[in-house]
């Protein structure tokens, strides 16, 4: 057992599966003093001046108990979208009904986490362009419905692409400093133009989202330097096998030593020339996926050129009297840091440097690679604020869980195609003389946010929209992530509060039917039913107990266990408080199977996946909290009938590798947070089954397929002599975390067994499968 307390600052909490328990304060007329709500995760204090944006009225109370009332809309898609919710109120959390509940949600003020920056989207040429070919009242629907926080999902934050990246409709590539023929270098830069943005209504755009959201805020990345700058003289990437290798490959085209200086001061001027066309780009990264083996435009960048090149970028905005900030990384998880992996690239050690420590004012992550826990663990090692600046996932769910691992903002990439999915210029190919009017002619990226109906001119977004607006419409960049208690009887939630603890909670309804939710924040609470398959927020006026005076409550310790997969196991938490303040236990983190009564303390076990868990509970009076780990190993048993055989739980498999980052995928849309993904024709994973009666039973597959198309006959289902029982279609569930389930039906023999998933094809992602009676 191993233990942390913490009093009015964030829990600092380790990586890795967490759970923690936390409690509310008893004394219920107290103020939050001083600066105690004005601290970030590593003791700094929080920058910018918070606005006050109203979110109900102030706290009064009545002889029934009530006090402040809390407002709230929710969405679950199209016909449904922004729709308001009865009116509750905050109560003493002794009059709001002990049961009748499915769900509570604990707040703990004691521990605040990261600024929120935004939600949004990148103004990449592809996107941009078919943006354009709506009519003009279509394009100014569209653009409002996206970014208008009145009206529409109140979207604020965009990136912009330095010169050329891989999305574009139109060829050729081109950086900012193309030079003309005869010349060969260019270190004044007199070449530099921003011309084709202009040109390509990139600039347009971005205007129309400023007057439809003046709060919107702009990003920007470079892909490559121009050509001129890298050592190969080329634009574009060019890749080379690693010595030794058959399928390992290096970017070979990398930024010039002697080019650091003029690379910067290319920001510099792309930032002055943007400016002075009325755009303010607060933000910068390094470079977008510096050393990926692609052959759009791409470079390299060693560790060592990183640690010059941030310091020179951050000394040449200095020096033209920019405060534009400087976001290093910009790539995956897994290259940030990877102890277990020979492959990953652990950009972290560019913080060896202090300068570049200094220079770097946040950490940019992509989610294609590793587990997105990283982006809390370099929050809380670094003190920087992590972002999400680049991702292909539209799952709102996913938007929440990065939230809650400290993700100061989500953007989306390349989110508007037309009909057949868009004219664009990415590949997976490898061939450094590729035919690129092919690309762009077969290459095609469906299911986007954004549909674009060049025929007849107008466009469709999709469901998930509106539960992004959810987000994206209430929070802003006054708010602060307030830590608090995992999902629930599938409730999940990320809360958020101002300086003057006017509260914003988004809770997601992941259930069939409506759910009712206790929502707990120190001595107070309140109840609301939150609809079915919904994202819902509220807003109210909190009343935050004071560290001042207080006595921090303690958690008792609890022994390790070890329990069997699939069976039940009760443990309890029990604390003490000298204050008698009224407790409420919590944990950040719940893996499927475990559950935690946020009143009484008692942990419920029920796992669905073997091996080690190492679990993190909290107390809380609202004002401090206490922590225990308790570590528990979970003995290997067979799925029975009416349990989930998660695709993580596989007992062997072939054809991927244990580990690797193209395997088990972190994945919030999914039942247990994980799926199996990459799967392609003849790879297999093996589970153990415990069927108590033989007979035909209902199969179910939760699957997910973002290609676009249905992949036909693509799983089956075989006995451990390799007879196929099994197969099913997959079809297009509209993205890699859109979950649908297949069903069919199979035969089998009493006993336990070994069952083989086989992949007859790929392009889907594996949930779980699951055994029910007919």
């Amino acid at each position: 057992m191993r233990r942390t307390f913490t009093a009015a600052a964030v829990m600092t909490a380790a990586a890795g599966l967490v759970l923690a328990a936390v409690g509310q304060p008893a004394s219920a007329g107290r103020l939050m003093a001083g600066n105690d709500a004005q601290r970030a995760s590593a003791g700094r204090p929080l920058a910018g001046n918070d606005l006050q944006a109203a979110a109900g009225p102030a706290v009064v109370g009545d002889q029934s108990g009530r006090r402040a009332a809390v407002t709230g809309t929710y969405s679950s898609g199209p016909a449904q979208a922004w729709q308001p919710l009865p009116t509750t109120y905050v109560t003493d959390g002794t009059s709001d009904g002990a049961g009748g509940v499915d769900a509570t949600v604990v707040i703990d003020p004691s521990a605040l986490r990261q600024r929120y920056t935004g939600i949004g989207f990148s103004l990449d040429e592809t996107s941009v362009s078919n943006l354009w070919k709506l009519t003009p009242a279509e394009r100014d629907r569209a653009i409002r419905l996206l970014v208008d926080p009145k009206t529409g999902a109140g979207f604020e934050r965009f990136r912009l692409t330095i010169g050329s990246p891989d999305l574009i409709e139109h060829l050729p590539f081109w950086s900012y400093d193309e030079l003309p023929a005869g010349v060969t270098e260019d270190f004044g830069l007199k070449y530099f133009s921003i011309e084709r943005d202009v040109d390509a209504h990139i600039i347009d755009t971005v205007k129309l989202i400023q007057r439809y959201n003046p709060r919107a805020t702009f990003l920007a990345s470079a892909w490559s330097a121009p050509a001129w700058m890298k050592t190969n003289n080329r634009f574009t990437g060019e890749v080379a096998l690693l010595p030794g290798s058959t399928t390992a490959y290096y970017q070979v085209g990398k930024l010039r030593d002697d080019c650091i200086d003029v690379f910067a001061r290319y920001y510099v001027k792309f930032l002055q020339a943007y400016a002075k066309l009325g755009v303010k780009v607060d933000a910068l990264t390094l470079l977008n996926e510096p050393g990926i083996d692609v052959v759009y435009p791409a470079m390299d960048i060693s560790i060592d050129q990183q640690k010059k090149l941030a310091v020179a970028i951050k000394r040449a905005v200095e020096r033209a009297g920019l405060r534009t900030e400087l976001y290093v990384h910009d790539f995956n998880f897994y290259d940030w840091r990877d102890p277990n992996s020979t492959q990953t690239k652990n950009y972290h050690r560019i913080f060896d440097d202090p300068q570049t420590r200094r220079a770097a004012d946040a950490i940019a992550f992509h989610p294609y690679w590793g587990d997105p826990k990283v982006m809390r663990d370099a929050y809380e090692q670094t003190g920087k604020p992590v972002h999400m600046t680049e991702t292909n996932i539209l799952s709102p769910a996913t938007i929440l869980e990065y939230f809650r691992l400290d993700a100061s903002s989500y953007v989306m990439w390349a989110q508007a195609t037309d009909q057949d999915g868009g004219t664009l210029h990415w590949t997976p190919s490898k061939d450094n003389n590729i035919d690129w009017a092919e690309v762009g002619r077969t290459m095609k990226w469906p299911n986007r946010l954004v549909k674009v109906n060049t025929t007849t001119q107008t466009f469709t977004v999709r469901d998930e929209l509106y539960a992004m607006g959810q987000f994206a419409k209430y929070v802003g960049p006054e708010h602060v992530r307030v830590e608090s208690s995992a999902t629930v009887n599938g409730v999940s939630n990320v809360i958020f509060k101002d300086r003057g603890d006017r509260f914003v909670a988004i809770l997601a309804n992941s259930n069939a039917t409506p759910t009712t939710v206790r929502v707990v924040l120190g001595g107070e609470s309140f109840k609301t039913t939150v609809p079915a398959n919904s994202f819902a927020t509220y807003r109210w006026k909190g009343d935050v107990p004071s560290a001042r005076g207080n006595h921090a409550p303690v958690l008792g310790g609890v022994p390790d266990v070890a329990v069997d997969q699939y069976s039940t196991t009760q443990l309890k938490l029990t604390a003490t408080d000298r204050d008698r303040d009224r407790l409420a236990y919590y944990a950040t983190d719940l893996p499927a199977g475990v559950s935690l009564d946020a009143r009484t303390g008692a942990v419920t076990l029920k796992p669905t996946v073997a091996g080690e868990l190492k679990l993190k509970f909290r107390v809380t009076d609202g004002a401090a909290n206490d922590e225990i780990a308790v570590q528990v190993t979970v003995r290997p048993q067979g799925t029975p009938v009416g349990e989930k055989a998660e695709a993580e739980s596989y007992v062997a498999q072939s054809g991927w590798t244990d580990g690797g980052a193209d395997f088990v995928e972190n994945n919030p849309a999914a039942s247990g947070g994980k799926n199996i993904g990459w799967t392609a024709p003849g790879k297999w994973l093996q589970y153990r089954l415990d069927v108590a009666q033989a007979g035909t039973y209902d199969l179910e597959f939760r699957v997910a397929n973002g290609t676009g198309a249905v992949a036909p006959d693509a799983v089956s289902l075989r006995d451990s002599a390799g007879a196929v029982l099994a197969k099913v279609s997959v079809p297009d569930t509209g993205g890699w975390a859109t979950y649908q389930s297949v069903h069919t039906q199979v035969t089998l023999p009493a006993g336990e067994q070994v069952v083989t998933v086989f992949c007859e094809t790929g392009g889907f992602n594996l949930d779980y499968l699951k055994l029910s009676a007919r």
